[in-house]
């Protein structure tokens, strides 16, 4: 049965719990000022760039009332622990660029990621008070401790990397830590689920390419999340087989109760756990009414039964909470910005989920999954870096490199290995 959200918060408001004569809410809202509840998947950086020509000068509005479901007070209001700030540029159909089949014509998408990873810097410089850096779970727990939110980035879709395993290497150092295999469109690493219709595959097995199967294993090296949203079922079990490391749906429902693409079958989540053949990893659930359904009638209500469909499969301990705020157009009722976070911790309450298993839910079993990805990193930390390149570049070896005539930029030696290299023709 599914409740209306005004009468939802209304039972929640009005029935005790274990805390004597307090309220789930209560409950709720005196777990969170304990234990941290992160958000895997907000996108603020994106309408910082959306409204503003010069996109820095908005963040000091991030204090006061801004468009769309996120600013400082309602996090505050919220009891956001922390927040993966999302680095993202739409695919190809939205931005008017064409890569080619080959995926090698140039577009923005490597300068427009740079660009959102420079507001989310800038945001946590420019909100000291608010707002603090962290990328392992020691750090989350600092920021949380010193009564800040955790700012942590991750990145949506690998069609921002230009092809290159070289800039997920830069993007590592920048402090990215997932990375979302793909987004709406495929990519020269993977195969992606589409935006929700049909998409033409195109390439083997409609899932990773090579590039895309060294990518994993960069990932793991680097200690990056490896995040299957948005990919194709197919990208999702090659992904699972190949990683090292647990992976995570930073956003993401249950096809089960929701025939979308974008949310994860029964027997893929299956493939999730403990004991042979099975990976270790979270599923972070979404507030996205497309994703949730029926709408109108998406709830509060709903999203819990999700996670609790995701959990029955793999466990209490390997589900977790992502918004999608800021990156989509219609809210669940209940869960209509970030200031409504206590209302899903409410409502798992209600239902019987312990104070333990809800700390679980809201950030310790992420946190976990990240500390196993740590260790993972530091075990193949003296492995060398993947020197794998996309197999229908042309521009490697660069061979144009050296200017031309007497202006070159190239030793004389080497010119001539290059010259070497160069094909020639017999003149007839």
């Amino acid at each position: 049965m599914h409740l209306a959200p005004l009468l939802v918060i209304q039972l929640l408001t009005s029935f005790g719990g274990c805390s004597g004569s307090s309220s789930f809410l209560d409950q709720a809202i005196e777990l969170m000022e304990e234990s941290p509840l992160l958000d895997t998947h907000i996108d603020l950086p994106q309408i910082i760039r959306s409204l503003n020509r010069r996109p820095l000068d908005a963040i000091p509005q991030l204090n006061s009332s801004f468009p769309g479901h996120v600013d400082i007070p309602r996090m505050r209001q919220g009891r956001l622990g922390g927040a993966f700030w999302t680095v993202w540029a739409p695919c190809y159909d939205v931005t008017g660029e064409d890569p080619g089949s080959d995926f090698n014509t140039p577009t923005n998408h490597l300068r427009d990621s740079m660009e959102m990873l420079d507001i989310i810097q800038n945001m946590i410089a420019r909100h000291p008070e608010h707002l603090q850096y962290a990328r392992s779970s020691t750090e989350v727990w600092s920021a949380f401790k010193a009564g800040k939110i955790a700012s942590l980035i991750g990145m949506e879709g690998t069609h921002l990397l230009g092809n290159s395993l070289g800039a997920l290497r830069l993007f590592a150092q920048l402090g990215v830590r997932y990375l979302t295999l793909t987004h709406t469109c495929h990519s020269a690493f993977a195969s992606s689920a589409g935006p929700g219709g049909p998409i033409d595959p195109v390439h083997e097995g409609n899932a990773l390419t090579q590039l895309g199967k060294e990518l994993v294993r960069e990932l793991n090296r680097v200690g990056i999340l490896v995040d299957l949203s948005h990919t194709s079922d197919a990208t999702m079990r090659q992904a699972i087989a190949l990683s090292e490391a647990p992976v995570v749906w930073t956003h993401a429902g249950a096809r089960a109760l929701w025939d979308h693409p974008r949310n994860v079958p029964d027997d893929i989540l299956r493939l999730i756990g403990d004991g042979p053949g099975k990976k270790d990893g979270v599923i972070q659930s979404i507030f996205f009414p497309p994703f949730i359904g029926p709408n109108p009638g998406a709830n509060v209500s709903r999203v819990a039964d999700h996670i609790e469909h995701i959990a029955g499969i793999v466990g209490k301990n390997r589900v977790g909470i992502a918004s999608d705020f800021d990156g989509m157009y219609i809210s669940v009722d209940g869960l209509e910005d970030a200031s409504k976070y206590p209302n899903i911790v409410a409502e798992l309450l209600s239902r019987g989920w312990t104070s333990e298993e809800m700390r679980g839910v809201m950030g310790g079993n992420l946190m976990r999954i990240m500390d196993e990805v740590d260790a993972v990193s530091e075990r193949l930390r003296d492995q060398l870096p993947s020197s794998a390149i996309w197999e229908k570049r042309k521009d490697l070896p660069s061979i144009k490199w050296g200017g031309g005539g007497i202006q070159t930029y190239w030793p004389r030696d080497v010119k001539d290995a290059v010259e070497k290299m160069t094909v020639r023709h017999d003149e007839l």
